[in-house]
């Protein structure tokens, strides 16, 4: 057995008893490396963000300075800058007496979705950590040096390995934000889509909903305007904005309540005497809470097509 796959295999079984301690989790990182030793430091501090005093000013400075001038990108580069039903988002992470987690799903039209559509929301929140997103993103094209490694865990931006699975520091980093009731955001299909038709949803962001501490309230959200302004495999990898005609819309949808499923499913679960048919149980669950994802934002989308058709706003984008 090779040795990262051995490494996979142990913080499975970790997770599978019991969450790992900080410290089991990076023991298992390999450190001959500056680079490596960099990442190591990194992770260990995005597990326990909150040991370092220095943490959440340094944080703040990061989120805050991007999602501002992603603001400014939004308002200077393009021609309109439309969201609908943002309150149904900010409501809910700025609500003083919420004690459940969120996690936001949306569907994924360019590497630079997020932070660009961060740019929307109101200042009061871009400057504030805790009422910011930590989000996933691929560690092998944001994690690539010293530098990279600070700023995007700064940022709030957990490092995904792809092909690692559902059992990966990245989803235990993942799993304590949502213990600790923070905003959580995911693009669910797991790479860039540029079609008209979501892919199919990974079911990662089924098993944060059903092994979080306290049932997440779900919001799905659309967005639309950035696969034209940064199109895949154009010859320079920048975003080429139209401040005459490009349109970026955001569209936030109900929240998706799972408290029932998930209650129904406990009580199954307790009632099974072998772990294999558990096993198949979680499985169909975990489908099930993913299927219910990709139908509300399947839906959301369809309904943010009819809207801009109304408006006049299907053809710029080409929806």
């Amino acid at each position: 057995m090779e040795p990262e796959e051995n490494d996979r295999r142990e913080l499975r079984e970790l997770s599978d008893v019991r969450r790992p301690s900080a410290a089991e989790l990076i023991a298992l990182l390999p450190l001959e490396s500056r680079q490596d030793r960099s990442y190591a430091y990194w992770a260990s501090k995005q597990l326990q963000p909150h040991s370092a005093w220095w943490w959440k000013p340094l944080s703040s400075a990061v989120m805050g300075t991007v999602t501002t001038a992603m603001s400014l990108f939004l308002h200077l580069g393009f021609h309109r800058v439309i969201t609908v039903d943002l309150h149904k988002l900010t409501d809910v992470v700025e609500d003083p007496l919420r004690d459940r987690p969120v996690i936001t799903i949306a569907n994924h039209e360019s590497t630079m979705d997020d932070p660009v559509m961060w740019g929307v929301l109101p200042a009061r929140m871009r400057w504030r950590p805790s009422t910011m997103r930590w989000t996933l993103g691929a560690r092998e094209l944001l994690y690539r040096s010293p530098a990279t490694n600070a700023f995007f865990a700064l940022g709030q931006t957990i490092p995904t390995v792809r092909g690692d699975g559902i059992y990966q520091l990245a989803m235990e980093i993942a799993m304590r934000r949502l213990a600790e009731n923070q905003w959580l955001h995911v693009f669910p299909e797991g790479r860039v889509n540029q079609t008209d038709r979501l892919l199919r949803l990974k079911w990662g962001v089924g098993r944060m909903v059903m092994e979080s501490e306290r049932t997440p309230v779900v919001i799905p959200m659309v967005i639309r305007g950035m696969r034209e302004v940064l199109p895949m495999y154009q010859p320079v990898p920048l975003p080429r904005p139209n401040p005459f005609s490009s349109v970026f819309y955001m569209r936030v949808g109900d929240p998706i309540d799972f408290t029932q499923q998930l209650a129904e499913w406990k009580t199954a679960r307790e009632n099974l005497a072998t772990e294999d048919e558990r096993d198949a149980l979680d499985e169909a669950v975990r489908i099930a809470i993913v299927d219910r994802m990709w139908d509300s934002l399947d839906k959301l989308k369809s309904d943010s097509n009819g809207a801009m058709a109304a408006a006049g706003l299907l053809p710029k984008i080409h929806i």
